[in-house]
């Protein structure tokens, strides 16, 4: 007699959750420094990846705000690793709170996305979600030192996709499901787009979704937390999720990969 797991995940989200919690236990175990490393070369900072692609406009934004010298040799010396870091910040967390938010919100909104994309597709979509995440938090902090880390962006991602299907007629959160509901496949046309408009569900969820990010990240960081909370690249993830689903969404009876 078979046995209904408690945690059904799909397994690229299980690997995903541990690999993360991997690099948070190397981030502690590791000497200081190295720990320090990894945070300093792999996670996001908006001012190192534009010093690449204007330096002259950062060494003028930096002499005007009186940045530390000690500060702006680190920014230097570091920003050649900049290129991949749209991607590897996804993959470090502030904390183990951080992460452990973030390991149930990936499994939570994750896991139906993965579900229906299957493992290739998935991790494409983890990639380009946490990369516009990150480019829309460049675009709104050009010049910014501050360190961005933590998967929420690709997170947002997810939530995003699930509003192009989750909320069709025979969906999980639709009318009328029926089983084999995670089978139909969003059209890959404008058309998906209008209908999450016209449905209202889909609607208020993604509305609510963005005044909630954009009030929270107003608001000053509660005690304990580590910085505040990078409210832009939360939308930028959940806008490439929203807009380029259709991109990743394989076509019907294209079994998952």
């Amino acid at each position: 007699m078979s046995r209904e797991r408690i945690f059904n995940l799909p397994g690229v989200i299980t690997a995903l959750i541990s690999v993360l919690v991997a690099i948070e236990l190397a981030v502690d175990l590791f000497p200081q420094s190295l720990g320090a490393g990894m945070m300093a070369y792999f996670s996001f900072i908006p001012a190192r990846l534009s010093f690449l692609i204007a330096p002259n406009a950062v060494f003028k934004e930096l002499a005007d705000l009186d940045v530390d010298a000690d500060e702006l040799a680190s920014l230097l010396n570091s920003a050649k690793y900049a290129w991949w870091t749209p991607l590897t910040y996804a993959f470090l967390h502030a904390n183990w709170t951080h992460l452990g938010v973030n390991s149930l919100t990936l499994a939570a909104f994750g896991a139906p996305v993965a579900r229906r994309l299957g493992t290739a597709r998935f991790l494409v979509f983890f990639a380009a979600t946490a990369i516009g995440g990150a480019f829309a938090h460049l675009m709104t902090h050009p010049f910014d030192l501050g360190p961005v880390v933590g998967a929420s962006a690709a997170i947002s991602g997810a939530m995003g996709a699930i509003v192009r299907f989750a909320f069709e007629r025979g969906e999980a959160l639709g009318e009328g499901r029926h089983d084999g509901a995670d089978e139909i496949p969003a059209p890959h046309d404008t058309a998906s787009l209008k209908r999450v408009f016209s449905n209202q569900r889909a609607t208020f969820f993604l509305l609510t979704w963005l005044a909630a990010n954009v009030l929270f990240g107003q608001l000053p960081p509660s005690p304990g937390s580590v910085g505040v909370i990078a409210w832009e690249a939360h939308i930028g993830g959940f806008m490439v999720g929203l807009l380029l689903f259709g991109w990743f969404d394989r076509a019907k009876g294209d079994p998952p990969r």
